[in-house]
C-alpha cells in the first residue's frame, strides 16, 4: 500500500511539470473518453487529438524518467 501511495505521488509530481492541456488530455483519456469526446471537451480538432495525446504521453514519460528513472513493472 505504501508503494502505491508513493507511486501516485510520483505520478502527480511528473504531471505537475507538464502543460495544463497535456495533463487534461492524459487524465481525460485515462477516464475513458474517446478521441471525439476529448476533442469536444478540450475544443480541439478531432484529427489532432491522437498526435497531441501521443506528445503529452511522451512528455509525461520523459518527465517521469528524468525524475525517478524507469518505472517498476511490478
Amino acid at each position: 500500500m505504501l508503494e502505491q501511495t508513493e507511486e501516485r505521488a510520483r505520478v502527480r509530481q511528473a504531471l505537475g511539470a507538464l502543460k495544463t492541456d497535456q495533463v487534461a488530455l492524459i487524465l481525460l483519456r485515462a477516464e475513458g473518453l474517446s478521441y471525439a469526446e476529448l476533442a469536444a471537451a478540450l475544443r480541439l480538432k478531432q484529427g489532432s487529438v491522437g498526435t497531441l495525446l501521443a506528445r503529452a504521453e511522451e512528455a509525461f514519460r520523459k518527465e517521469y524518467v528524468h525524475r525517478y528513472g524507469k518505472p517498476s513493472t511490478s
